[in-house]
């Protein structure tokens, strides 16, 4: 799914009223109505509601689903916000035909005492004083207050109508005047903030509603960032042959792991194996082999030489290993002979096959960017987690500017980068941002990273694109996550109950 800047929102909706030939004001109907039903789902005991509406088409929006919440039996307050002078045509409209029901509407001023009725918790507040148009910052201090008086109130809920009144859709703030959601209720088109964790607090938990767009609205738009959804996932998933053998799934090659971390290797193989890889080897110390002979026999392992750590990766991969892939990092350590072995494997192999980059192999490019230069260009993929990439590119100010420093640094060295952690973000070497849907907080525990590089390791032997491979990767390791959290609860997932679920996660995409 595609990402739309705000100008193109706008350009789109214009193009949709005049190709549908319907007027603003029934597409406002049908956003309010999405609005409606989404409300009454989710709050059916719902009684007594208060909006704060702006003057602009956010407003319209409001008082449209004012109307209808009224129609339906629910006592209704509504409050204009006089911050600006400038009165959108749908306001107006809106407006009148609120005045006709009898509803009552109050006017607050600047300067005027704040009502003190916001602070009785069982109302639900509406949100619906800016849209996306907003691009300044409300440097009025009345108004300043008035939304501090609104944050620090608690409601049964807070819902904004398509984003937190105060936040910008394509910029970052310096100051955070904004409106802190419990829902956001956004139409048609996720919106960047949504992704960031700058924002979280003001959007709270946000919900793409469908107010009847036509799936190719947008084909011929051109943009840079996207949201991986479940129609994207069907369209790139190949499904096997019946006449297919291991052979057709590719042999990968895992390197990593030292004393004391070998389990991190356990997590990668088997979710390489989960993830339908055909053949899979595993370059280990020698205080793993056991451990890994007896946990996935399925596996090839071989050993350095030495006990503790890796000291000397093989330079030259066997040409009739036939290997499709690699993943190295995960669990291998910093000890300096292995830093060196690790080193030397990347600078002196020139024909790698597709690679994912994980953990301390990450750690030790940070040190010597130059490594990154002699990997294999739009086939190499590094998987770090925030801080990783912290050391990898050095400190940013804010959201907006670690997402440049991403697609820089991929743009640059020509790779993919998957940043970890809620609304996991691939960057591509193009530009371009892919923004995860799946996955949750109970998946922030030890070696869930290591699962994730075993199943884009498993993917890219199977044949898929580096692409294509960290997206379904990112996407089936986050739904497996989110299975895991259902039929057990986030505070208890552990890595392994994601590669439980990696079965499950794939019936949900067929």
């Amino acid at each position: 799914m595609k990402i739309l800047s705000k100008n193109q929102i706008k350009k789109i909706d214009k193009f949709y009223l005049e190709k549908e030939d319907i007027s603003s004001i029934e597409l406002m109907e049908r956003a309010a109505k999405s609005c409606y039903y989404w409300i009454l789902h989710h709050f059916p005991s719902i009684k007594k509601v208060i909006f704060l509406v702006g003057k602009g088409k956010n407003g319209g929006d409001g008082l449209a689903l004012a109307k209808m919440l009224f129609q339906k039996g629910i006592i209704i307050n509504i409050y204009i916000i006089n911050i600006s002078n400038n009165f959108s045509n749908e306001f107006i409209i809106n407006k009148k035909k609120i005045l006709r029901y009898g509803i009552k509407i109050k006017n607050i001023y600047e300067g005027d005492i704040f009502p003190l009725f916001f602070q009785k918790k069982k109302y639900i507040l509406i949100d619906a004083i800016f849209g996306i148009g907003l691009n300044r910052i409300i440097n009025n201090i009345y108004w300043k207050n008035f939304f501090k008086f609104i944050n620090k109130n608690k409601f049964l809920s807070v819902i904004s109508i398509d984003i937190p009144s105060g936040l910008f859709i394509e910029k970052h703030q310096k100051e955070f005047i904004i409106i802190k959601a419990t829902h956001t209720l956004t139409f048609q088109f996720p919106k960047i903030p949504f992704f960031l964790p700058d924002y979280a607090d003001y959007i709270g938990s946000w919900n793409l509603l469908d107010i009847g767009y036509k799936k190719n609205i947008t084909d011929n738009i051109s943009v840079k960032n996207f949201y991986i959804d479940k129609n994207y996932i069907q369209y790139i998933y190949k499904k096997r042959k019946k006449f297919s053998h291991k052979g057709d799934y590719g042999h990968g090659l895992l390197i990593g792991g030292h004393y004391g971390m070998i389990g991190a290797m356990i997590l990668s193989a088997k979710a390489s194996f989960k993830i339908g890889i055909g053949k899979l080897s595993i370059y280990t110390p020698k205080c793993g082999y056991n451990i890994l002979q007896n946990s996935i026999p399925e596996a090839i392992i071989k050993t350095d030489i030495n006990n503790y750590f890796i000291s000397n990766i093989p330079n030259n991969l066997p040409k009739y290993l036939k290997i499709k892939s690699i993943g190295i990092g995960m669990g291998i350590g910093k000890n300096p002979k292995t830093i060196y072995a690790l080193e030397t494997f990347l600078l002196k192999n020139k024909k790698l096959p597709p690679i994912v980059i994980d953990a301390d192999a990450i750690n030790i490019i940070s040190t010597k960017l130059k490594i990154l230069d002699y990997l294999p260009k739009n086939n190499t993929i590094i998987t770090p987690h925030v801080k990783e990439f912290y050391r990898l590119c050095g400190a940013w100010k804010n959201d907006y500017q670690k997402l440049d420093k991403l697609k820089k640094i991929s743009n640059k060295y020509k790779i993919f980068i998957v940043l970890k952690g809620p609304h996991t973000v691939i960057s591509t070497p193009n530009g371009n941002l892919y923004f995860n849907s799946t996955g949750n907080p109970g998946m922030a525990t030890a070696g869930s990273g290591d699962v994730l590089s075993g199943i884009i390791t498993g993917l890219l032997s199977q044949g898929y694109s580096p692409k294509n491979s960290c997206i379904l990767g990112v996407y089936l390791h986050g739904l497996s996550g989110d299975i895991a959290s259902k039929e057990l609860n986030e505070e208890s997932i552990m890595a392994n109950d994601i590669i439980n679920y990696i079965g499950k996660s794939y019936k949900k995409i067929k």
